[in-house]
């Protein structure tokens, strides 16, 4: 994915269009596509639910709904803002609209029958059959996403001990150690490829580690949920009969509601699951997570398949789940009103970040900054230690090169000496 977005992007378009970019992309690579746009003189058409990016890039947002497409002249934020403006005046609009209606409809009832208003009676029928209505598109079900009661852990959830993780002796990292506590957030963050899906595989049991351990709390009861949980679902089963079979404390009036809230309504909770695309079956493997009594989540990229509205919605119920929370997400906006702690994985390490997503933002490119001038200063002294090596090796050489100067200039004097002292011998005979 990141090979194809590269190779589009690096081919001089005049226009590019991307349909959610950001998915699979890590912070780094996200703001490297975000410098290059930014800085791209053509055109760019963008399907995206990353509220972030669009903020940032966008400067014109295309909404299709109800069978048309309205063009907003701003970024996300002011969409958002401008379509709540729009959808007040259309109902102001239609309440004088229907107001002056019903005034309309009385006076012709009232005088339909009296010859002196005759012509005003016909002159407010027509005037009634040329009115276009003002009609407002009905607005979504409002649905709710909701955990149930989850029970009360110990206070250390899971203490991580010298933790290693190595495939066919290649490793990924080593040494990490750090405790989660109860009814924190945590966000997961790094590179892609850094170990962030191994890390939390390896908290959740789901493999073993090569080294170290992994300790689980007091009453710890945990819900995992991946990219490859939709592998766990019955694929002769419905949708509805999957939720149904699921052990829970809901009622079939929230299943269904969850169901919803999931994108999945009607008879489509009908379908079999084997039909299902990829991100409706990561839909209702997520769906199934949120009916367990868990006191522990671990989420891999779970809004990857959700629309804004979805992820809203379940953005608010992770902020009232009592227990604790360790996310691996990419998504900066759901992050960022989420979580109240960051880990990084960096070089097989771990950085430890209180505070949000755009605190961890903030703090990284300090200590990269820090990390930057030291490597250079260092890189200066290196520099400075080679050019002292290089103007002694020259001096050496010159010294060099004038000791055989004097040399070849004394053995001239000295064979000139010798003949010399050759001839007085024979002269001297």
């Amino acid at each position: 994915m990141r090979i194809i977005l590269a190779s589009i992007l690096l081919s001089s378009p005049d226009i590019v269009l991307l349909d959610e970019p950001t998915n699979h992309l890590d912070t780094e690579s996200l703001e490297w596509l975000e410098g290059w746009l930014l800085n791209f003189s053509g055109t760019i058409i963008v399907i995206s639910h990353d509220r972030y990016f669009m903020d940032k890039l966008m400067t014109q947002i295309a909404e299709l709904a109800h069978q048309k497409l309205t063009i907003y002249q701003g970024n996300f934020s002011y969409y958002l803002k401008e379509k709540e403006k729009r959808h007040e005046l259309l109902q102001k609009e239609a309440k004088n609209q229907q107001e002056k209606i019903t005034k309309t409809e009385a006076f012709i009832e009232r005088f339909r029958y009296k010859n002196t208003k005759a012509a005003q009676v016909q002159s407010r029928i027509k005037m009634l059959e040329k009115i276009q209505i003002v009609k407002i598109d009905k607005a979504p079900k409002k649905a709710a996403i909701y955990f149930p009661k989850c029970p009360r852990s110990g206070d250390k959830v899971v203490s991580v001990e010298n933790l290693a993780k190595e495939y066919e002796e290649i490793p990924v990292f080593s040494g990490l150690n750090f405790t989660l506590h109860r009814s924190e957030r945590i966000a997961l963050v790094g590179v892609n490829g850094a170990g962030k899906s191994t890390l939390s595989r390896l908290i959740s049991k789901r493999e073993r580690p090569t080294a170290g351990k992994v300790h689980l709390g007091h009453k710890v009861n945990l819900a995992f949920f991946s990219q490859e949980s939709f592998e766990n679902l019955n694929y002769n089963n419905s949708i509805w009969e999957e939720i149904s079979a699921e052990s829970s404390s809901m009622t079939t009036g929230e299943r269904r509601n969850l169901l919803g809230a999931f994108l999945f309504s009607g008879d489509a909770i009908y379908k079999p699951i084997r039909v299902l695309s990829g991100g409706e079956k990561s839909r209702l493997a997520l769906a199934k997570i949120l009916m367990q009594e868990s006191n522990f989540l671990i989420l891999d990229e779970p809004t990857n398949h959700l629309d804004i509205i979805t992820k809203e919605l379940f953005q608010r119920a992770l902020l009232k789940y009592s227990g604790t929370i360790l996310i691996v997400s990419h998504d900066r906006f759901f992050l960022d009103n989420l979580i109240t702690r960051v880990i990084e994985i960096r070089d097989g390490k771990i950085y430890d970040y209180p505070g949000n997503y755009s605190y961890f933002i903030e703090k990284r490119a300090q200590l990269l900054a820090e990390i930057n001038n030291s490597n250079l200063s260092a890189k200066r002294v290196e520099q400075s230690k080679l050019r002292i090596k290089t103007l002694n090796k020259l001096k050496k050489q010159k010294e060099a090169e004038e000791r055989n100067r004097i040399y070849r200039q004394n053995k001239d004097i000295l064979d000139k000496l010798k003949s010399i002292e050759e001839e007085i011998k024979i002269l001297e005979k």
